[in-house]
């Protein structure tokens, strides 16, 4: 393909491919607003509720690697598609489901499409745009992607007051329509050196089963209160797997894991800030709507304005990351991702029944300031220090992290949260999860330090 027909209809093609992205990222917000909600309908306990939110980030993590693989391999563009499918399919099914176990199902359903379409679209940017027009374009990507963030709480919280929970889920239809129709005449495939790319089938299934099995376990055992022997026999059957992953990736001549690419300080970087993205977008988005909910008795459309900070400021720090890349640098970026992470959970131990409603702002505010730069910044990262055939890879990898973290530290926080609430009430459980989640994020923090300096040392050398 010459190289102005591949890059003809550039600006059109981000459009499709964000907007069909917006979906997948709207559905992470829209539906925790609904949750609330959803328990009452479906008669849900706390705990199965997590199942809801959980289930998303445990199919996550067991596919985003072999995405970004099979991307890399198989044409960005088509396994881009084909996760827009799977994506639209879940969610007709979920917004039609009777009970918990069933609406658990399409979200796994959903969370899949919803895998394929993040990482086929964030590769697909390298594909559509000319290396110095990149930063550029992951910012509008980033912005679009973290516009369907931040209007999930409130947008969620609309249709619920007018119409029902369900449909959080059947919104997505007509921006799928919109996106494949644009899609239909942009979008195009670039073929890269399929040699260079294989798929180890023993090291695939080592890695779904050892995740699978491992985020399962500690779900379930958080659910259990850690007294079942069969929570503990997944918990190490996944530990295993993941282990013979690791040794056979050692011997072998191409590793499911890429490890290596986590000898660059900045994809370390990355990965830490997207550790604390992913408590984030799971812990804090999981309590933080329970808590505005219970204890501060707020209708769906006040909880759906509140939340829609967090989302709110991603976006604002998408739209200024192209100025920011140049001003700051990439690894700055990074850096104070982490510190709003840190400043953000600490002030959440403050909150209580009298809480300002004005002060709530703060924290999710600069929530919002980390789960923006870590998605933006990672992917500039990614794009500066990784070789183009294996940028699908790459960004699997440390999604995978973001969600990995993100599913222990729920089950964890609402193990915690459980065990707390059975002596006392809501507010003083929801204060011991939030001690433990501040402790993790300090040593998160410790280590990014660590890290930058080590860059900045190697810099002057």
């Amino acid at each position: 393909m010459k190289e102005h027909d591949r890059f003809r209809f550039k600006w059109w093609a981000l459009l499709g491919v964000s907007f069909l992205s917006f979906t997948a990222f709207l559905d992470v917000t829209i539906v925790n607003t609904a949750l609330p909600f959803i328990q009452t309908a479906l008669n849900a306990t706390i705990l199965q509720l997590q199942w809801v939110a959980n289930i998303f980030t445990i199919i996550l993590s067991m596919t985003l690697i072999a995405v970004g693989k099979v991307a890399d391999l198989w044409g960005r563009k088509k396994v881009f598609y084909c996760g827009v499918v799977i994506f639209g399919l879940a969610a007709l099914g979920a917004g039609f489901s009777r009970t918990v176990e069933m609406l658990v199902l399409f979200r796994g359903l959903q969370a899949l499409g919803a895998s394929t379409v993040w990482i086929s679209s964030a590769a697909l940017l390298s594909d559509v745009f000319p290396e110095k027009e990149r930063v550029r374009a992951i910012s509008i990507y980033s912005a679009v992607t973290g516009f369907g963030l931040m209007v999930g709480p409130f947008f969620g919280g609309v249709l619920i007051s007018l119409l029902d929970w369900r449909w959080v889920f059947w919104v997505n239809f007509p921006v799928i329509a919109i996106g494949l129709a644009i899609c239909s005449f942009a979008l195009k495939g670039v073929a890269h050196d399929k040699h260079a790319v294989k798929i180890d089938g023993k090291g695939l299934i080592l890695l779904i089963l050892g995740l699978g099995a491992l985020m399962y376990g500690i779900m379930a055992g958080a659910e259990h209160n850690w007294d079942s022997v069969l929570d503990w026999i997944f918990i190490a059957a996944g530990v295993i797997c993941l282990l013979l992953l690791i040794i056979l990736d050692k011997m072998g001549k191409n590793p499911l894991l890429d490890l290596d690419i986590f000898k660059e300080n900045l994809i370390v970087l990355s990965a830490l800030s997207c550790s604390l993205a992913g408590v984030i977008s799971t812990v804090f988005m999981f309590f933080d709507p329970l808590y505005l909910r219970i204890i501060r008795d707020l209708s769906p459309f006040f909880i759906g304005l509140l939340i829609a900070v967090i989302p709110a400021a991603q976006v604002l720090i998408s739209s200024c990351l192209n100025k920011a890349v140049k001003w700051l640098g990439t690894a700055n970026l990074l850096f104070i991702s982490v510190v709003a992470a840190f400043l953000s959970v600490v002030l959440h131990r403050l909150i209580d029944l009298h809480t300002s409603l004005f002060f709530l702002v703060v924290p999710f505010f600069l929530l919002g300031i980390n789960w923006g730069l870590s998605n933006a910044a990672m992917i500039t990262a990614v794009n500066q220090v990784i070789t183009p055939r294996k940028i699908g890879a790459a960004i699997g990898t440390i999604a995978t992290v973001w969600n990995v973290v993100g599913s222990i530290l729920l089950a964890t926080s609402t193990a915690i949260f459980h065990s707390a609430e059975i002596r006392s009430s809501f507010l003083p459980a929801f204060h011991n999860a939030i001690n433990f989640n501040i402790a993790f994020v300090a040593v998160m923090l410790a280590a990014a330090v660590w890290v930058r300096i080590k860059l900045k040392t190697r810099r002057l050398d």
